[in-house]
């Protein structure tokens, strides 16, 4: 249900243009604190996953609150002013709920913990494919949804991701990332941290091993094509307590924008009483071995992964960091509209886990080619 604009938000605005040497230009941020950000009564927060609508100059927000803050399945709609000296607002314009039974007139609500929405992409025809990472079986899903949330399929998932014994995505470490080929023809989708007959989780001491799945869109069924190994940073540092991780957390397509990468692949570490650590890398697939008939990859794996080059730091480590904000739970990448100069706007956002002590963060940045 779509609901008009009742509240301004407020935020910390950051401007100024900062080079970083590479592809990718630092505009400004744009923050608002989390008990603040409220939608009429509805608290807003939690974005996951982020698609931009060129056709409105909208983007859908997908948020991964599981039913403790709110209706779980929530898709924020967000109006982000951007240009070449910042981000100067971001208000939300309206909600939509998303569908959980096809076969019911009308958007049935997901029940509690029934959905863990983690990224959404827009198609060219106005539908939304949408990752959960678990239901209440800690089963994973990629589904299509309407405009207005309503259920229209599922993209059937290679069996060696459903968990089961001994195999499949771990717990809360599935499809974070999605991304589109600008004709619709193509989907990526890769999961956060190793499947478990892949490998391990990462560590200080080496990263972990996660596949990249290409799906055909362009017939009436999705078909899956290949699979690559993709292997992230290891853990940036060790925890002063007990927690420290780092998994893919976003892609974005950008090879019609940078023709050198087919993806941008953000990896996002967070250590306790350290902080986080991103890195977003240009990624490409040639060259690349296709694993989609192995079961279980061999660990360390001893084919040809896919290729990465690191274009972006932003680190709790100031003196790594590539620009003077600190980041957060960085977990959405969507590609925007263009600057006046032709070059287009990359934004990155936070996911605050309705936690007053973690951020709603956006930052802008300028895709240099």
């Amino acid at each position: 249900m779509r609901r008009p604009l009742v509240v301004a938000l407020l935020g910390i605005l950051f401007l100024g243009a900062i080079s970083l040497g590479a592809q990718l230009e630092f505009l400004g941020s744009f923050e608002i604190p989390t008990e603040e950000w409220r939608f009429g009564t509805m608290p807003v927060g939690g974005i996951s996953g982020l698609a931009y609508d060129p056709g409105t100059g909208v983007y859908y927000g997908i948020c991964d609150d599981r039913g403790g803050t709110g209706t779980p399945g929530r898709l924020y709609i967000i109006k982000i002013d951007v240009d070449g000296t910042g981000i100067h607002s971001v208000a939300v314009l309206g909600v939509e709920f998303l569908d959980s039974d096809a076969a019911t007139p009308g958007v049935q609500i997901y029940p509690t913990k029934g959905i863990d929405a983690e990224e959404v992409v827009l198609t060219p025809d106005d539908k939304f494919i949408i990752s959960s990472e678990r239901d209440q079986h800690n089963i994973p899903w990629l589904r299509i949804f309407a405009k207005d949330g309503i259920l229209l399929g599922e993209i059937p998932l290679p069996e060696k991701f459903v968990p089961g014994e001994g195999k499949g995505i771990r717990k809360n470490l599935g499809f974070e990332g999605l991304a589109l080929s600008p004709d619709g023809k193509t989907l990526y989708a890769v999961n956060e941290q190793a499947l478990v007959q892949d490998g391990p989780l990462c560590s200080q001491e080496a990263g972990t091993q996660v596949r990249i799945v290409v799906f055909d869109l362009s017939g009436k069924e999705a078909r899956e094509v290949a699979e690559y190994v993709y292997v992230t940073e290891p853990i940036f540092a060790y925890p002063k307590d007990h927690y420290a991780d780092n998994g893919v957390s976003a892609i974005a397509y950008i090879k019609d924008i940078l023709p050198e990468y087919d993806l941008l692949v953000m990896e996002r570490s967070y250590v306790s009483g350290v902080g986080n650590d991103i890195k977003i890398f240009g990624v490409t697939l040639a060259g690349a071995d296709d694993v989609k008939d192995v079961e279980a990859l061999p660990y360390p794996f001893t084919g040809k992964a896919v290729k990465k080059e690191l274009l972006l730091r932003i680190s709790a480590l100031k003196d790594l960091s590539d620009i003077p904000v600190p980041p957060d739970n960085m977990e959405a990448l969507a590609i925007g509209p263009a600057l006046p100069n032709g070059h287009h706007v990359l934004i990155v956002a936070a996911d605050n886990n309705f936690n007053p002590h973690e951020r709603n963060l956006f930052l802008a940045f300028e895709i240099v080619p």
